[in-house]
């Protein structure tokens, strides 16, 4: 038994064309589970009830009406049709306690979905860094390349997927190197949500949502082979969720510790 995790995909409206990054695929496999394109044409229900976990990757801009804003000159390109798609399926995700991982825009999207905001272009924040390494949609450096740090909070549950790779030389917080392709950062935080994560200018850089499985974080963690924890994390819980589903956990044990594998 493999869970199925469904990851948005990008969809040109003019083309009908429908894309999904291959890396996603390549985690998701990697990791023991079923990688499913999901189109933001789908009814949301339809989309819940066939799968076991979720990936929100990278993409657009928010339109900044979805958290009490108006268009900036500072957005560089916008899909509202996938904006509606997404925050609706976030909503109904959570309500179901799906498991759950943002990535890039995707963080940004779980934080909206709540009530939160954020900053049309991280020029807005004083003394910010370089966060974006992309041009015209094109990489500036290697995908994997590590341009700046970030301190994650050792009293999270990312810390806690992660901790496996790194070296803990603080008693409240680790640093680690990302890449980094993002012109948008976290403003207001959302309800429930908590920022676990930072760079070293202070822009939120990961979140978390209390008491769910839902984690967002601002680099491409495909790219890092360090993240590999991340997924295999989702794809653990999802299977989880998958057994709970089916009515096939152990009532007087809800947790699954043994490998994700064919059964």
């Amino acid at each position: 038994m493999k869970p199925i995790i469904g990851i948005v995909a990008s969809f040109d409206w003019e083309t009908g064309a429908l894309t999904i990054n291959d890396t996603y695929v390549k985690r998701i496999r990697e990791a023991g589970g079923i990688p499913v394109a999901i189109p933001p044409l789908l009814g949301i229900t339809d989309v819940i009830e066939a799968i076991d976990g979720l990936i929100i990757p990278e993409g657009p801009d928010i339109h900044p009406k979805y958290y009490g804003d108006t268009l900036s000159d500072k957005i560089e390109w916008l899909d509202i049709q996938r904006d509606e798609f997404e925050l609706t399926l976030i909503k109904a995700a959570l309500e179901k306690d799906l498991p759950m991982l943002g990535i890039g825009r995707g963080a940004q999207a779980i934080n909206v979905a709540l009530g939160g905001s954020l900053y049309q272009d991280v020029s807005e924040i004083p003394k910010a860094i370089r966060h974006n390494w992309l041009k015209n949609g094109k990489f500036l450096v290697h995908p994997a390349a590590k341009v700046h740090e970030v301190r994650i909070k050792l009293d999270s549950l990312l810390f806690e997927i992660l901790r496996e790779n790194l070296n803990v030389e603080s008693t409240s917080e680790v640093f680690i190197g990302v890449n980094s392709f993002h012109h948008q950062a976290i403003k207001k935080l959302g309800n429930d949500v908590k920022p676990v994560a930072y760079a070293e200018d202070g822009i939120i850089e990961a979140i978390e949502v209390e008491g769910r499985f839902a984690i967002g974080v601002q680099w491409l963690a495909e790219y890092l082979d360090e993240m590999e924890p991340l997924f295999r994390a989702l794809v653990k819980k999802a299977l989880e969720y998958k057994k709970k589903k089916l009515g096939l956990l152990d009532p007087k044990n809800n947790s699954i510790d043994l490998p994700v594998e064919e059964l």
